[in-house]
């Protein structure tokens, strides 16, 4: 993009110099028009600037196209990233519910103490 600007600057800039030094008067004719003397300069500054709009107005609907193209890629990825966030939500409240089914119930420090307890004395009679 700062290429394409830096050319058409350096051009514009030629285009001033060219027009400055050809500063004599001619007349235009374009179909049944014909125009009064007008300045070379003049007429040169004319027609690169009818070029530069006629451009312009030819690469609007690209542009348009592509920023529309972009909003609608950005509504998918917001859409894709939220589901994204829900469905790891999910996985992890799904694997917590495995982890709590897969384990053995843990007994209580009081209960496994009073076995060994009753086996040692059980031992020793």
């Amino acid at each position: 993009m700062q290429f394409f600007l830096f050319f058409a600057l350096i051009i514009a800039v030629l285009a001033v110099f060219f027009a400055v030094q050809n500063n004599d008067l001619v007349n235009v004719q374009f179909a049944v028009w014909r125009s009064p003397p007008i300045s070379l300069a003049f007429v040169l500054l004319a027609a690169a600037l009818v070029g530069a709009l006629i451009s312009f107005f030819v690469s609007v609907p690209s542009s348009m196209r592509a920023r529309w193209t972009i909003r609608q890629q950005r509504k998918k990825l917001n859409e894709y990233e939220t589901s994204l966030a829900n469905t790891q939500t999910k996985l992890e409240e799904s694997e917590k519910k495995l982890l709590a089914l897969q384990s053995p119930p843990v007994k209580p420090a009081s209960e496994s103490a009073e076995i060994v307890v009753q086996e040692t004395a059980a031992k020793n009679q």
